[in-house]
């Protein structure tokens, strides 16, 4: 199994439009996850590498997840 490095690139959404689309959408719903210690502190050492809350880091995270999903189930 390789090794993964110790941080990875930043997350930037594709485009300035998209981008402000969804900076415009509310984020009125809220998502209880459990994780464990290990996963959160890795995640919060890629927010802080992206100059992002670990909570605006997830919301990326599960957007490109998401719409990259979708984009091949529609296309």
């Amino acid at each position: 199994m390789s090794q993964l490095p110790a941080v990875c690139a930043p997350l930037r959404l594709t485009s300035a439009t998209t981008a402000e689309k969804r900076a415009r959408a509310k984020c009125d719903r809220d998502v209880k996850l459990h994780l464990p210690e290990a996963l959160y502190d890795d995640l919060a050492q890629l927010a802080r590498a992206d100059s992002r809350t670990v909570g605006e880091y997830m919301r990326i995270v599960l957007e490109r997840h998401a719409y990259g999903a979708l984009g091949v189930y529609r296309g």
